[in-house]
């Protein structure tokens, strides 16, 4: 088991059960993306070895993303350029982004689809990097992982409060591109962040009447106001 730590200063025990969820969901990961079952079990010798490349990739991944967030050192701009490279580096971005869309998938033309894929970017950018700048030292243990066929793995993990809080469970769905795990969804207090997502999106495209447009000036309205400091009210389905 591997720990990793990060330290909250507006995490407090008064916080309603609510918005603590809310926090909480928002302090791992941006990523969000598709919930559906799992299929087939490989063989065991196979699963052992899947299993452990999972763990080691999540551990991996979390240290980086602490440093970085952690690094008090750089300025916020140089912190974001490097959480934009980790993202794209172990999130499958081009799925979770074009899971997000849902019915709407095939609604943007190409101009639109391509600004539509860097806003996400920078949206979970700006908004995390912001979000998690006062985190030093909660802790994240892995827990273990189990193997589903070849190519995914779920990796179980739970977030321990130095404030008393109860740990919080947060599942990994991971899943292989081209030999490497890419982070596929992730699932905090039994919430898949990327149905949140969908939902906002799809909700935001349907309330103007089916215009692409709108769900592009809405995340550029929540790239400004992160971009100000201002991420009151913003989570990863804020409408």
């Amino acid at each position: 088991m591997v720990t990793t730590r990060m330290t909250s200063s507006v995490m407090r025990p008064s916080l309603s059960r609510a918005h603590a969820a809310r926090a909480t969901r928002a302090l791992i990961a941006p990523f969000a993306f598709c919930a559906m079952l799992f299929a087939g079990f490989a063989p065991a010798a196979a699963q052992a070895s899947t299993d452990q490349a999972a763990v080691s990739f999540v551990e991996d991944v979390s240290t980086r993303a602490i440093d970085i967030i952690s690094d008090k050192g750089i300025s916020k701009a140089q912190r974001e350029e490097e959480f934009r490279a980790l993202l794209l580096e172990t999130a499958d971005m081009n799925r979770i982004a074009a899971f997000a869309l849902g019915q709407y998938l095939r609604t943007p033309t190409e101009e639109q689809k391509a600004e539509y894929l860097k806003l996400v970017e920078t949206f979970i950018v700006k908004v995390y990097v912001t979000r998690l700048s006062d985190y030093n030292n909660e802790k994240l243990d892995v827990l273990g992982a189990k193997a589903k066929g070849d190519t995914q793995a779920m990796v179980q993990s739970e977030i321990k409060f130095t404030n008393g809080r109860e740990p919080v469970k947060v599942d990994w769905w991971l899943i292989k591109n081209d030999g490497d795990f890419k982070i596929f969804d992730v699932n905090v207090v039994g919430i898949w962040l990327a149905q949140e997502q969908r939902s906002t999106f799809t909700t935001v495209i349907r309330n103007n009447g089916g215009k692409f447009e709108s769900l592009l000036e809405h995340l550029r309205t929540q790239i400004s106001k992160a971009e100000a400091g201002d991420i009151s009210g913003i989570t990863t389905s804020s409408n």
